[in-house]
């Protein structure tokens, strides 16, 4: 019975790794500054990995906004930032917003080295502005991003969604790439 159950559980396996995507494709808000708005759509680009630099540390006295929007009025982003390493406290922060309102008020959530935290924005339009000053650089932040359908109901897979535990509705394409667009982390879970 054990070697049964054991093959079933590797064809299982086999399956859900054939079916998982690779990595959403990798962004660096310092090649990101300043441009107009990074649109997500539910097709093409319905979440990616951002960091802060694609170099080991970031710059000094560097300064950075990024806008990200939805592609439909009825869509919202999840945001979960996974890793943070912003050391010269409050000198260099990471500042969230949701529309004109601070999402990481918490001055731990804007330097320092917090665990994994996630917001999911009530309006269509979020902006992260990083800013450093002239002292230790440290490597930044890791983050996830995401398109969360809340008007949608029961988060129909067969409209290529998937239903998070937290109830985040977020598309199927996601799932199993290696980030947690979730915000809780069902959406890497393999069963």
């Amino acid at each position: 019975m054990f070697r049964i159950s054991s093959i079933l559980y590797f064809l299982v396996l086999i399956l859900r790794l054939n079916d998982a995507k690779p990595s959403g494709e990798k962004y660096y808000m310092d090649k990101m500054c300043r441009n107009d708005y990074f649109i997500f759509d539910g097709d093409k680009i319905p979440g990616i990995s951002l960091q802060l630099t694609s170099n080991s540390k970031y710059k000094p006295n560097f300064n950075c906004t990024v806008k990200f929007r939805t592609a439909q009025p009825s869509q919202r982003l999840i945001i979960t930032i996974e890793i943070m390493d912003i050391t010269d406290c409050p000198g260099d922060s990471l500042r969230i917003y949701d529309g004109t309102t601070l999402l990481n008020k918490d001055s731990k959530q804007q330097c320092g080295s917090a665990t994994s935290f996630t917001f999911t924005s009530s309006t269509t339009q979020v902006s992260m502005i990083f800013i450093s000053n002239s002292a230790v650089e440290s490597s930044g932040f890791q983050a996830a991003m995401a398109l969360h359908f809340p008007m949608i109901a029961s988060c129909p897979q067969s409209l290529g969604l998937f239903q998070c535990k937290n109830r985040n509705c977020i598309s199927k394409q996601l799932k199993c790439d290696g980030l947690d667009h979730c915000g809780d982390g069902t959406d890497e879970r393999l069963l």
